[in-house]
């Protein structure tokens, strides 16, 4: 059917699928800690300090769902997912709930988690699970957050569903990389629920 639709059809077909696709404008985001590079709607952090984060300039949600595809390059890493985050000083007052994922290395043993930074503490509130991540391959991060529900999702799997009642509030969200190594992130995607 498409091979009967003109060329300069196909053409504008195939610009509005490209310009649907999920990504990274680097107007939407903001640095607040490392170093991080926008590049054909992929978001690098380049690995350059002990804590990356980058958070979305977007209105604080309280209910929502949000995906992106993660790439480890290598081990020592770690990639997460901060979401009702509320505060200034990042390891200082702020508090928030944070998906993460930690390959083994010299700072944490490899760990899936789900967990929540108060004031100047962490703190897993799932147990975490055990197991390193795939390299140098697309393995996309999902979170989905109601009222007190969290589930969180690697691929189509669900890993945690936790019902927690501390941060039951509107919040900025962004992305957290814990270990001076390179990370990739493509394919971001927010629904307010």
């Amino acid at each position: 059917m498409l091979s009967r639709l003109p060329a300069a059809l196909l053409l504008i077909l195939a610009s509005a699928a490209a310009a649907q696709e999920p990504g990274f404008a680097p107007g939407e985001w903001r640095i607040r800690q490392g170093k991080w590079r926008f590049e054909a709607g992929e978001l690098r952090c380049e690995g350059s300090s002990l804590s990356s984060l980058v958070e979305h300039r977007g209105k604080p949600l309280q209910d929502l769902e949000l995906s992106v595809e993660v790439m480890f390059l290598g081990p020592s890493s770690s990639a997460g997912i901060f979401f009702r985050s509320e505060g200034r000083r990042f390891y200082g007052e702020t508090t928030f709930y944070q998906f993460e994922w930690y390959t083994a290395g010299p700072h944490h043993g490899k760990r899936l988690s789900l967990m929540v930074k108060k004031p100047r503490a962490w703190q897993q509130i799932v147990v975490p699970i055990e197991r390193d991540p795939p390299m140098q391959r697309w393995i996309r991060f999902r979170v989905r957050a109601q009222g007190d529900q969290l589930d969180a999702f690697i691929d189509d799997e669900k890993v945690f569903s936790k019902r927690d009642r501390s941060y039951r509030r509107a919040g900025s969200l962004g992305l957290h990389v814990f270990q001076a190594r390179p990370v990739r992130f493509r394919r971001f995607q927010l629904t307010r629920l």
